[in-house]
């Protein structure tokens, strides 16, 4: 049988018999009784509470691989659906503008695209966003200083143009950014005073 049962069986026992004859039973006798019951109890409760700290880690380990494998299986989709070469053209217009930028202002880049071609008030494609003149001057620079064609696309760039189709957007509907630090004082000008500025985040700044 096991010790701690054993311990029980035997205090309630004791007490038993005591509540029943009283008058047999020696006041030493019940305390030693109520110390055993005390002592198998608080053995039990080390016991349990070592079971219980030992499987915490497995637990949580248990349900982070729960989550991994929701995640792995059921990937982001795109709500935006556009073709490898529109893809490839929005990483590198992304890279160009936000090369020096974390993951969240290149995502704010890729944003902005999106924004204009489905906008109706821009050219209907990627492509056609990316490289649009307006009496003749270039919506985004890089395509006119090379920066576009020299740049190394990173891998966050990709990563965050597909969070942009998947509908990750910080824009509020921007249509336009600007970096002031080192844009033409005109060009901010005109910025400010034709549209609505929205926000600004690590140097740039957007408007509707």
């Amino acid at each position: 049988m096991d010790n701690r049962l054993y311990l029980r069986l035997a205090s309630v026992s004791i007490l038993l018999i005591a509540a029943a004859v009283p008058v047999t039973i020696s006041a030493k006798t019940l305390e030693t009784g109520l110390q055993e019951l005390s002592v198998a109890e608080s053995y039990e409760t080390i016991l349990d509470k070592k079971i219980a700290s030992e499987a915490e880690p497995l637990q949580k380990s248990l349900e982070q691989i729960d989550v991994m494998a929701k995640i792995s299986s059921f990937p982001a989709k795109r709500i935006y659906h556009i073709s490898d070469t529109d893809f490839n053209i929005l990483s590198r217009i992304v890279e160009a503008e936000a090369t020096d930028k974390d993951i969240k202002s290149k995502i704010l880049v890729a944003n902005v695209v999106l924004n204009r071609w489905k906008s109706g008030e821009f050219p209907d494609s990627i492509e056609g966003v990316v490289f649009q003149r307006e009496n003749g001057a270039v919506q985004f620079s890089p395509t006119a200083d090379g920066r576009y064609y020299s740049v190394h696309v990173t891998e966050s760039s990709k990563e965050s143009v597909e969070r942009a189709l998947t509908g990750e957007d910080y824009s509020e509907g921007a249509l336009y950014f600007v970096e002031r630090s080192i844009a033409d004082p005109d060009n901010v000008s005109w910025f400010d005073s034709a549209l609505t500025k929205l926000f600004e985040y690590q140097g740039h700044a957007f408007y509707k």
